[in-house]
This record gives structure tokens, sequence and C-alpha cells, in this order.
């Protein structure tokens, strides 16, 4: 097996997986087969500035990186909760979850992606590099900024790459983020939710076609901050969604979705961060490099 097709032939094997016990008859004997061989063929991406596609090549890094990312996301779905009451049904639960996903524990899974060479990364204050938006308890003072009151699934980081964000619950007033909408709205950027609709940009392609999906690669480095680095889009240019404010466009990529709606109903119906690039740059230490 060729380190391109592993982690597409591990999705497919936990798809059809149907006993009990996925880690010790599906995981381990994959990662034993094929995680080294993975962990170096993706080496390249862990840094920022390190790799950029010079021409298209199918199951290129962007397209490893996301196989990948399918595998995380089917996996995570045994911590999220499902969809709410009355929810409409999304478009990835019809195609992909007819039946029931293998489950692990989270030990498993950090045992998993830490052999891949991942790092566990979300604890402390909320900050939306890290953490992706589960639930939100409505503050009544509207000012009152996000944070976090507990952790659903650990993030994972890559070298300086963010690989998956960590799933949490947060308490926060509604100018900082709303329920309904910052724990509702389409997430973007990610396979599969549970408990939300998620878009990749594999939606509506063919059996291999859609795994000629790119991975968005956001980046936090001793600088920077570096949001979509294979965008092609300056998030100020002109046209892009002239009706939001520069703090909604930014808001819109950094969190992948919506915390609040926008002031300016002129907006068009679910705005999307794809395509946009930025860089934020990061405060400093007295001593560091700024």
């Amino acid at each position: 097996m060729t380190e391109t097709a592993a982690p597409r032939r591990l999705f497919n094997a936990l798809e059809s997986y149907e006993r009990h016990d996925a880690f010790a008859e599906v995981l381990e004997p994959w990662l034993r087969s094929s995680g080294a061989g993975l962990r170096e063929r993706l080496a390249p991406l862990a840094v920022y500035g390190a790799w950029r596609r010079e021409s298209y090549e199918f199951g290129d890094l962007l397209e490893l990186a996301y196989a990948l990312l399918r595998v995380n996301d089917v996996l995570l779905l045994g911590f999220q909760p499902d969809l709410p009451p009355g929810a409409e049904q999304v478009l990835k639960h019809y195609l992909h979850m007819k039946r029931e996903w293998p489950r692990i524990t989270l030990d498993q899974y950090l045992t998993l992606f830490t052999a891949l060479g991942m790092t566990p990364v979300g604890q402390g204050a909320f900050d939306p590099f890290w953490h992706e938006i589960v639930s939100v308890e409505q503050a009544k003072d509207p000012d009152t900024p996000i944070t976090v009151t507990a952790t659903v699934w650990p993030g994972l980081m890559f070298g300086e790459l963010l690989f998956s964000r960590a799933g949490v619950r947060v308490r926060a007033g509604t100018s900082h983020a709303v329920a309904g909408v910052a724990d509702r709205y389409p997430v973007h950027g990610v396979f599969i939710r549970r408990h939300r609709e998620a878009i990749c940009g594999s939606e509506f392609c063919g059996s291999n076609s859609q795994w000629k999906t790119d991975f968005r690669r956001d980046y936090r480095t001793v600088t920077a901050d570096h949001f979509n680095v294979d965008g092609e889009k300056d998030i100020d240019g002109p046209g892009e969604e002239p009706h939001m404010t520069p703090e909604e466009r930014r808001d819109l990529l950094r969190h992948r979705g919506l915390v609040r709606w926008p002031a300016d109903p002129a907006v068009r119906p679910f705005p999307s961060p794809i395509g946009w690039r930025l860089t934020i740059p990061r405060k400093t230490r007295p001593g560091q490099a700024s």
C-alpha cells in the first residue's frame, strides 16, 4: 500500500467495519504497516513555507492530508452530540451516515494521531485558531467574551500546521457568539460533523473526484497566524463579500463559519470563506522578534 493510498483505504475500511474493536482490528494494523511512511510523506507540511504546490499531481500532499482528515473526522463522530431536535437532515449525513461509524476511546484516538506526529492542543483560553464551537451558553451581558466551559474533543497540530481544531462548549455574549449561529452555521474546511453541517469542497463530487479535495492549511508560527495559505483571494479584495465588515470577514475565516449574523441584511445567504487568505501578526513578548 502506498502512503498516498493509505488514508483513503483506511477510511474505506472503517466505513465497512461492523465489529466492535476498530482500534485493535483496523487502526493498529494500519498504523504498523503505513503509519511511519505516511508521517514521513506528510513531513514537509509541518513547517510554514516549506512546501507549496508547483504543479498539480493527483494524490499530492494537500490531497493526502485531506484523506487523513476524513479519517480524523469520522473517528471524532463518536465524541459529538446529535443534531438538535427538529434540525433538517444535512447532505453529508445522507451520504455518509446511513450507518454508525466505529467508535474508539479518547486514549485510542490520541495514540493513533500522536504516532503520526501530531501534538494535542486546545487547552486554555478560547482561540478560534485552536477551537471549534460545539455549543453556546448565551450570557445575559452581550459583551461577555467567549470562554471555554468544556472540551468535547482535543485539537491536533502537526508541527506548525493546524490539523484539527478542538471542539469546545463555550459561554459568550451575543456581541461575540450567538447560540444557534456559532454552533449551527456550516463549518468549513472539515469533512463531517454529527451535530451540524460541514463543508470541505467534496460535496456533489463523484466517488473518485471527491478525493481530489485540498486540505485547508492554517499555520501558527512564532510571529504570525497564517490562515488558508493556499487561498488565492485577498480577504479585502474587490467584490469579496462587500456588505460584510472587515471584522466580520475575518471572523468568518478564522472561525471557519459565522459566529453571529452580519449586521447588514444585504449579505448573501451563507457567505463562505473559501479562497480567502489572511496573515495576522502575533503579539510577542519583549525581546522576541515581532
